[in-house]
């Protein structure tokens, strides 16, 4: 997904619809670029919200240990939530946690964690694959917040939040009981 067009969505939903021809370029005086750049931090705090919390964006490293401790510095990138740590054939590690490091047996493993989200810009592609429609509700969230207008916030909030649930819900297929006669 593309920002621009998840700025351009949402510029419609905060009632600035003269600056989504804007969007990307160099154009429009000081007044202009000032609210895209606002809205441009709203699309950066939404989308930080939605890889932290609903859809993390994953990366696994093979980490070796010093005296049983891994500093999490020497990982390739910052790291925001542990998800696993193994074995190199599968096998589940108990470890501990410390502010800057974690503690556990053995001389290497397999660390699977969740990163925080570069920052983006206009013209950016998003790492992480959900409608546009669901970053613009938080951004213009974020926006109408920046604005002290907490009732639009709030309709927003509640569009943003029942799309993001509706995303990450379970989707199997559901098997209802057999149906029984009655005697």
């Amino acid at each position: 997904m593309k920002v621009n067009d998840a700025i351009k969505l949402s510029c419609d939903f905060v009632n600035l619809p003269e600056l989504k021809s804007f969007v990307g370029t160099e154009n429009g005086d000081d007044i202009q670029k000032a609210k895209l750049n606002a809205l441009l931090r709203c699309l950066n705090l939404a989308y930080e919200e939605i890889c932290t919390e609903f859809l993390p964006i994953l990366k696994k490293e093979a980490i070796v240990t010093t005296n049983g401790e891994f500093y999490f510095s020497d990982l390739s990138q910052p790291l925001c939530a542990i998800i696993s740590l193994k074995t190199a054939d599968g096998r589940n590690i108990k470890y501990s946690l410390s502010s800057d490091h974690i503690s556990f047996e053995g001389d290497s493993a397999v660390l699977v964690y969740a990163v925080k989200p570069d920052e983006l810009e206009f013209g950016d592609e998003t790492k992480v694959l959900f409608p546009e429609r669901v970053l613009a509700y938080g951004t213009a969230r974020e926006f109408f917040l920046m604005q002290a207008l907490s009732d639009e916030a709030l309709i927003f909030e509640n569009r943003f939040k029942e799309s993001l649930e509706n995303l990450v819900r379970k989707k199997s297929a559901l098997i209802w009981p057999r149906r029984q006669w009655i005697r």
